[in-house]
């Protein structure tokens, strides 16, 4: 994490966003083997299995369900009960949730990706582009090609400024 944040690359932020994401499970994870070793009743660890395994069913299911009722039914817990347990101990609507984790491969696939906008759309479980485009301008405030467009800018930038500051280096070197 200190490397990247001593970096200034394309798409740092999402890096460290991603790293913190990672070190919070592992907390997470040690947290609740902590707990599950002091024999803390089960009912008081019920509903971070839950979230968990609603994370994993949203990761697992996110590119054909977007609703938070068909989360609900895979888990087995009405949906009322479910946004309920998201919204207290994550701060976030289910539907966020579920929100989240189609925008962030949407832009993984924006990003990584020669796919067209329709490929991506359907990828994603969408039945037209205009469907996804619309969906994901109401999410990040951008269309799904502009934001293409300005990480391939970026990149374009980025690749300029580390050549004109090797050529400076090179000239100090003379």
């Amino acid at each position: 994490m200190i490397e990247e944040v001593q970096k200034t690359a394309l798409a740092q932020h999402d890096i460290l966003v991603s790293i913190l994401k990672i070190f919070i499970i592992h907390s997470s994870r040690i947290k609740i083997q902590q707990r599950v070793a002091a024999e803390i009743p089960l009912s008081d660890l019920e509903h971070p299995f839950i979230l968990q395994d609603l994370t994993d069913a949203i990761d697992l299911h996110f590119r054909e369900k977007h609703s938070a009722s068909q989360y609900a039914e895979i888990l087995k817990i009405s949906a009322k009960s479910l946004s309920k347990l998201t919204k207290t101990h994550l701060n976030k609507t289910l539907t966020n949730l579920i929100t989240e984790r189609i925008i962030l491969e949407a832009k993984r696939d924006l990003y990584l990706t020669s796919k067209s906008v329709k490929q991506i759309a359907n990828g994603l479980g969408f039945k037209d582009e205009y469907h996804f485009s619309r969906y994901f301008r109401n999410n990040t405030n951008v269309s799904p090609q502009i934001y293409r467009n300005s990480l391939r800018s970026s990149q374009a930038e980025a690749r300029i400024t580390g050549q004109l500051q090797s050529d400076d280096n090179d000239k100090e070197n003379i």
